[in-house]
């Protein structure tokens, strides 16, 4: 008898223990093997991802009423079970795990029941850790897909590490009048420059603390500045000045379209504040996009034929050229066509150059440059070493277009509808030395369900490294200060400039 209370006893405490094992692990130990990967939202499968980056989380497609996934990279593992079908990744644990495994791959295996069925195990996921961070920051436009609401707009910083967003400026602080084209001096956020449309109207420029706002609209110049390029010294600013239409096809399947009818290239002094230009970058073509070598010795920008009235408006295509500058004199040397479309049949955009000037990244469509609108437009890579370029293995069937390079280099964000083909997202690639692109995933958000009720464009996101600390309130308080006049440079020759004549408005409620 005492030894039958022995085996019993032996027995309680064998499967009290199995039973604290299974309550540890959180994994059912019924279950079936799926042979389907699980269908998840967002795709964050076979992709790398930034030690730094904020919790991917995500939901699964199959109507599950309970789910876990287990999180581990061979050493730690981690548990997040559901209710639903979303897994919410606590981000204390998320940082840990991919601090460990930095250079290594985590795997995810994913449990799934719906009510009154067994269990399914999917197969596992395998994504790599890099090393590389990507930049604390990014920092965009929130702004309507379509034309009609476009006066609800603001510029917004989001943490890249976890969830926090947080206004720049609202539009709502300025006479909902349009603002657009923020960028940043090597992604530096106490450098920074803000373009505010319509009164009140004028380019902000935040500088280390100081913030101004300027006029650079002369009697020489066309238009204000457009889209800008901060110089590497931090003292100058290259822009565009545009003189901007926009089309509305009813015919042949075309896209909306913004065109120039004139464009030149400027460089503002900020220090001088003097505006000033060179007669082989305002000619009778159209000089746009321009942006500046990491070293400062070379501008790169693009230009397509003069416009032609007699002409669709829509059908210019854009070549991609670079001129030489000398940042101690100012003087400019000689431009070299590097890429031309009677080479490649389309039409070049958006050129972006990395940190180490070794690749450039740009925009082709079938025509124009405005591409945020071109189902056609896709994402090329050039090595700057032989001009040599190719496709990135980051394009879909939709739109893709804006993008921009991480401090670092490692990782290049750009914007796709390729969701719906209506909204545009934000993704995330990471480029190795030889230009080669690695899976793209989408940005981040706390809740798995955001895109699916998200119905706003993420505009022009760009990299920052920290947070931009200036206040809102300072940013619009300067707005409705009286603007400094940007004086012109008396020793470039007026007939140089091919808007010097024309004195046609640019459409301020132009959508760039």
């Amino acid at each position: 008898m005492k030894k039958h209370y022995q085996y019993i006893i032996i027995s309680a405490i064998v499967l009290t223990g199995l039973f604290i094992i299974i309550l540890r692990t959180g994994v059912p130990s019924n279950f079936k093997n799926s042979t389907t990967p699980a269908a998840i939202f967002p795709d964050y499968t076979n992709i790398s991802i930034p030690v730094n980056m904020a919790p991917l989380n995500f939901k699964i497609n199959d109507g599950a009423s309970k789910t876990i996934a287990v999180f581990s990279n061979g050493e730690m593992k981690f548990n997040v079970k559901s209710d639903n079908s979303k897994i919410e990744i606590p981000i204390s644990k998320w940082k840990k795990l991919l601090k460990k495994s930095a250079g290594k791959s985590i795997s995810i295996n994913i449990y799934s029941k719906t009510a009154g069925t067994q269990w399914v195990k999917y197969p596992t996921i395998s994504n790599r850790v890099e090393v590389d961070e990507i930049d604390n920051y990014m920092v965009f436009r929130s702004i309507s897909a379509g034309y009609i609401l476009w006066e609800k707009m603001g510029i917004y910083q989001r943490n890249l590490t976890n969830f926090d967003q947080s206004p720049i400026l609202l539009n709502s602080e300025t006479n909902e009048n349009c603002m657009s084209c923020h960028t940043f001096c090597k992604n530096d956020p106490s450098k920074m420059v803000l373009h505010l449309r319509s009164k009140p109207g004028g380019t902000l420029i935040s500088n280390n603390g100081e913030i101004k706002l300027v006029d650079l609209k002369t009697n020489y110049t066309m238009s204000a500045g457009v889209y800008p390029s901060w110089h590497p010294d931090g003292k100058k600013i290259a822009f565009s000045v545009n003189l901007i239409k926009q089309k509305f096809h009813s015919a042949d399947k075309k896209e909306i379209n913004v065109y120039d009818i004139a464009s030149d290239i400027i460089v503002y002094d900020i220090e001088k504040n003097i505006v000033t230009t060179s007669p082989k970058l305002s000619t009778g073509s159209l000089e746009n996009l321009p942006v500046w070598s990491p070293d400062g010795e070379y501008l790169y920008y693009i230009s397509a034929p003069k416009f032609d009235k007699t002409a669709p408006a829509s059908d210019a295509m854009y070549d991609l050229l670079r001129i030489k500058y000398n940042t101690a004199t100012g003087q400019w040397g000689n431009v070299d066509t590097l890429l031309s479309t009677k080479n490649t049949g389309k039409s070049i955009s958006f050129p972006e150059i990395s940190p180490d000037g070794k690749h450039l990244v740009f925009c082709m469509a079938d025509y124009g440059y405005f591409t945020i609108f071109h189902q056609s437009s896709d994402l090329y890579i050039m090595n700057l070493d032989n001009f040599s370029y190719s496709k990135l293995a980051v394009n879909s069937e939709s739109i893709e277009s804006f993008h921009s390079w991480s401090s670092n280099g490692k990782w290049l964000s750009f914007v796709s509808k390729r969701l719906d083909g209506l909204y545009s997202q934000v993704y995330f690639s990471q480029i190795d030395e030889k230009g080669n692109a690695s899976k793209p995933f989408i940005l981040p958000q706390k809740d798995p369900d955001f895109y699916s009720t998200y119905a706003l464009n993420y505009n022009r996101p760009e990299f920052i490294k920290d947070k931009v600390s200036v206040e809102s309130y300072k940013l619009a308080e300067k707005a409705f200060s009286k603007a400094i006049k940007a004086q012109f440079d008396p020793k470039v020759e007026v007939n140089a400039l091919s808007g010097a004549t024309r004195l046609e408005p640019v459409n301020e409620h132009t959508n760039y």
